[in-house]
């Protein structure tokens, strides 16, 4: 009787809709409905061996379905972010201070007065 090549076949524990064969052996990847997985339960040693029968080969591989990956973001980014508004509200508030602190413009913070009293220049006489 001729090897039947790798590839899914029916089932010949019937427990699934179809079981891996690897040439020489019936393999524990089964699959049903779609859905690929291992079965748990050894199959017997003597038909373990005994290839596939002709036309019992499935009609189209079963597909694995791609596993669900979900991302989630850490809540230690918002906390970030939290710190990062308050350093620039208290900078804001640091520049409005120092600005009102700093109105009086160009003039000098001291004044110089005049003398309280003046005299008249002296008299000179012409000789």
């Amino acid at each position: 009787m001729a090897q039947q090549p790798g590839g899914w076949y029916d089932d010949p524990t019937n427990q699934y809709m179809y079981r891996y064969w690897n040439g020489t052996h019936w393999t524990d990847q089964v699959s049903s409905g779609g859905a690929t997985s291992t079965d748990p339960t050894a199959m017997d040693s003597s038909a373990a061996t005994v290839p596939p029968g002709p036309g019992s080969a499935a009609p189209m591989p079963p597909q694995t379905a791609a596993p669900v990956v979900q991302v989630t973001q850490k809540s230690g980014s918002a906390i970030g972010v939290i710190i990062g508004v308050l350093v620039a509200l208290v900078a804001v508030v640091v520049l409005i201070v120092v600005l009102m602190n700093n109105s009086g413009g160009d003039s000098p913070t001291t004044s110089i007065e005049p003398p309280a009293t003046t005299e008249a220049p002296a008299t000179t006489v012409a000789p």
